[in-house]
Parts: C-alpha cells; structure tokens; sequence
C-alpha cells in the first residue's frame, strides 16, 4: 500500500513507520517536528534499509497537497498530554480536533477513503466495569481525551455517510522501544512513568513520586495496561489489512493483564541493576485505581493479540535510554 503517515518522526509514528517499511508499504511521513525527530527518521532508515518520504510541513496547512495518490492514511499527528489538556483546552480544540476536521475533509477531496486512527483510552474516563471494553460508554475526562472522542465520532459519520473504512486503536499505556535499541522515545519532556523512571536512574533527578499506597489493589499503587511498542506496530499493520471491510472499528489495543506502579518500579530496578529512587505522595487529582483493556474483539476479529510482557517493555526501554541518553540530539 502507498500509506501517508501523520505525525511519523514522532515515538509511536517512527515505530509504526518502521513497520510499515519492513512490511513492503510504500511510506510518506508528513510532520512538523514539533514533538517528532529527524534522528527518528534516519534511525528508522538505517533499520529498514530504506526511507520513508518526508515532507516537514504542518498536517492541517499542508495534507492537501500530499494526501492525493495514497491508499490510506494512518494519523498520530496531535498533542498527547492530558495535564497540559487541562490548562489549555483550546490548544488540543485547535491542534488535535480542528486537524482532524482538516484531515478528513482533504482526504474527501483527494478520493482517499481509508484511515487508521490513533486514539486512546483516555476517551473511556473513569470505568465502574474493568476491564473495558469498546461497548462502553465514551466518558472522557480531559480535553484530550474529548478530542480523541471526537475524532472517532467525525469517523462514524464518514463511514455512514460516505463509505469510508476506518480503524480507531484505543492505546493503553504504549512503552518500551525497537529491539535494536536505536529507536525509542526521548526522555526529555515526557510525563509518563516509564521515561520519568529513565531519567531518575540516568541523571539522578528527583524521585519518582507514586501518588498512593492505599488504592484497593494487591500492593496499594495504581494499576495499568502497558503494551510494548512492537505489539502497538504490528497493531497497525493488522488495522491496515482490517480498511478491506466498509465501516467504522474501534478496537483496544492492550495486554488485558495490568502491572502496579510499584511492580514497574521493581522490574525497572531489577532490569538496571540499581533500585529507582522514589518517595510516596498521596493521591493524584483525577487518578483512578485500575485501568486495563478488554482486548478480545481485536484478537476476535483480526487475531490481534500483545505477546509481550512486563520484562520485556522495561529491558527494550533500559536498552534504548541507556545508550540514547539524550534522545536522537
């Protein structure tokens, strides 16, 4: 397939890519480097023996021009932290929902009626059943998670309306990185736990705070489903071959098995060889105990299923940041 690839220099776009090339897809990345990484590229490249195209260029100015001659499109470009949704809503209004309106209606224009949609599990909110299934209902707590709920609900009535094909992946908690350790995510700037345990055990930042001991839980801390970043690839190449049938799917992407955050934190020190300074703090604002996926539709209907576990997402991502320190500077 010709694919367009929004956002594909950044973390999850650049593995994507990756596999999309070593599958025989003819690739173009579009990406404003905001967030994504020429090194990223140029990694990607050397792993795959060849390049994507690149076109640096904003997706909302500039997919017009680029979208024509292409098969399908599979879309990252957006912002992605919920803390920073909650101060400036507007920002993820104009950059993750207002680019998907723009993407959508030059994609009609062009005749290409197949997408790949990166969405969350931020679009479920706080769930009284886990774990969660796609029939849920949509309560999505923050600006991000809204505008990932409204990018899917745009793709139900291109489905309906105009016989688009579409996947939305619901991601849970993607880590790790490529195996050869030479493509990962950048320590800089991230706020999720996995790159906050990395830079403690590199640069001897600040402990890491777990926000509560006395969630009902086996040992008290926050429990998540994390998927390694390979799982997350291939996840895409299976969402590719799913654009054969008409319609709008929505799939989670997970283990269905979660990890506390204190279990993290022992398996990143075991991995390391050194333990991982952290402090308890109380409760964080809009924490919830538990969140894990229901994975069963996906592996019921395209026979997806994540193979890798704990141990395995943790070494790949001590490997990366233990020789990429810096990111791709």
């Amino acid at each position: 397939m010709r694919v367009l690839v929004t956002g594909g220099a950044g973390y999850i776009g650049s593995h994507v890519v990756l596999a999309c090339l070593l599958a025989g897809h003819e690739v173009t990345v579009i990406d404003d480097l905001s967030t994504g990484h020429r090194g990223a590229l140029k990694a990607v490249a050397r792993l795959a023996g060849r390049s994507p195209r690149f076109i640096h260029a904003d997706v909302a100015a500039e997919a017009a021009g680029v979208i024509s001659g292409h098969d399908a499109v599979i879309h990252f470009a957006a912002k992605k932290r919920v803390d920073e949704s909650m101060v400036r809503p507007d920002l993820y209004f104009s950059k993750n929902t207002g680019c998907m309106a723009q993407l959508i209606h030059a994609m009609a224009e062009s005749g290409v009626t197949r997408i790949v949609y990166s969405s969350s599990a931020a679009v479920y909110g706080t769930q009284a059943v886990v774990p969660v299934a796609e029939s849920a209902t949509l309560l999505p707590e923050s600006p991000y998670g809204l505008s990932k709920r409204q990018g899917e609900e745009m793709l139900d009535w291109m489905a309906v309306r105009r016989g688009w094909s579409a996947v939305s992946l619901r991601y849970f908690n993607p880590v790790g990185a490529h195996e050869s350790g030479d493509l990962g995510q950048c320590l800089d700037g991230e706020a999720a736990l996995l790159p906050r345990v990395m830079r403690a055990l590199l640069f001897d930042d600040a402990p890491i705070s777990v926000f509560g001991t006395d969630w009902p839980t086996p040992d008290g801390s926050c429990q998540r489903d994390f998927v390694h970043i390979a799982d997350l690839a291939r996840a895409h190449l299976v969402a590719l071959d799913a654009l054969a049938r008409p319609g709008h799917h929505a799939y989670n992407v997970g283990t269905g098995r979660p990890h506390s955050v204190l279990e993290v934190l022992a398996t990143c020190a075991e991995v390391a060889g050194r333990p991982v300074p952290h402090r308890i703090a109380g409760r964080r604002e809009g924490d919830f105990p538990v969140s894990v996926a229901d994975a069963r539709r996906f592996r019921d209907e395209c026979g997806f299923i994540a193979s890798r576990g704990l141990h395995d997402m943790v070494s790949s991502a001590w490997r990366w940041a233990s020789r990429h320190p810096r990111g791709f500077a």
